[in-house]
């Protein structure tokens, strides 16, 4: 049985994903420019997400070492009326890499806690500007702060984004880029949910394993991977199967039994290092390239970028999948996820 720290976890990821899903699609002078509320733009709120989760990775390392009560917390640096003035000029890919290495940081952090310091009461002074005060709290209620502090602007950007009107230019790669990381982070967290030893047994997706969806994800990337390649002009290499098979289960169905006759090693490796290629060539074009209207042979997607927007939605799907079947107490959104390719 998964723990309550591991399930923080993959709540935290699961989370982060699903909010960087709602920016895909949007370029980067709405992000940038654009007033989320207030004079704060969406990049601006990335950053602010970012920097709550370094605050609460010193918190908790404080909390860990004894040395909490002694130095308190010192609130001022996050101040949200002064976010614009900390932020305001950064470019998207700075508020970007410190939204991703903050919470690098907090979950290395916060997985290090030992379990019996958990739900341990800190207590502590803080300061806030002018204002001082005492409080307490506990390491797991901070990291469960994470996924709701999430949560909460996530229906922010929902609520923006509809007042958004269509645009000519690019949707933004910084954003495409990072949401395919954090659904690979967010499937690996909820396959940690399972153990090893049940990976080859419970089903998770139907009657698939855990191994089948590894497997089935891995030859899909392959897939995309291919058809992106060709869509950019870059070579590609030529797969064992076809997607244009008129049966698609029956065909996904064929590659799970060819994907058993390997190790549950194997497929994992294979699982990571498709992902990992995938993100990788994203890398070598720019938004312009990636936002070209496509219509030759090799896809019926309208351009590359959305090639790699099904990818990333793949991928949130199935893990979605895995939670419901695992059961688990998740919102319905982190059990349920329709994308932009199907009903």
């Amino acid at each position: 049985m998964a723990t309550e720290k591991e399930l923080i976890v993959a709540r935290m990821a699961a989370v982060r994903a699903h909010l960087l899903r709602e920016l895909i699609g949007i370029d980067e002078q709405a992000l940038t420019t654009g007033h989320l509320y207030g004079d704060w733009t969406a990049a601006n709120l990335l950053a602010h997400l970012g920097e709550y989760d370094g605050l609460y990775s010193q918190m908790v390392r404080d909390a860990l070492s004894g040395q909490l009560p002694k130095t308190g917390v010192d609130y001022s640096d996050t101040r949200d009326h002064l976010l614009p003035n900390r932020v305001g000029t950064w470019s998207l890919e700075r508020s970007v890499e410190l939204l991703i290495n903050a919470r690098i940081e907090f979950v290395k952090v916060f997985s290090s806690t030992p379990d019996n310091q958990l739900k341990t009461r800190q207590r502590f002074s803080w300061k806030f500007g002018n204002k001082t005060g005492r409080s307490t709290g506990t390491i797991n209620t901070w990291g469960q702060w994470r996924f709701m502090h999430d949560a909460g602007h996530m229906g922010d950007l929902q609520e923006w984004r509809k007042t958004l009107p269509e645009s000519p230019l690019p949707p933004s790669k910084v954003i495409l880029h990072a949401a395919l990381e954090a659904a690979r982070d967010d499937l690996w967290a909820t396959v940690a949910l399972i153990p090893i030893s049940d990976r080859e047994t419970i089903p998770v997706c139907g009657a698939w394993t855990l191994k089948d969806v590894l497997g089935h994800l891995a030859d899909w990337d392959d897939w995309y991977l291919n058809t992106f390649s060709a869509m950019i002009g870059e070579p590609s290499t030529a797969l064992s199967w076809s997607a244009d098979e008129a049966d698609g289960n029956a065909l996904n169905e064929k590659l799970v039994i060819a994907s058993r006759k390997q190790s549950l090693k194997q497929v994992s490796d294979h699982c990571k290092v498709a992902r990992a290629a995938l993100i990788t060539e994203l890398q070598s074009i720019s938004d312009d390239m990636l936002a070209d209207p496509y219509g030759g042979e090799d896809s019926s997607y309208p351009s590359a970028y959305h090639c790699l927007w099904a990818a990333l939605d793949h991928y949130l799907d199935h893990a979605a999948i895995i939670r419901r079947e695992l059961k688990l107490k998740f919102p319905k959104y982190l059990l349920h996820f329709k994308d932009a390719y199907s009903a």
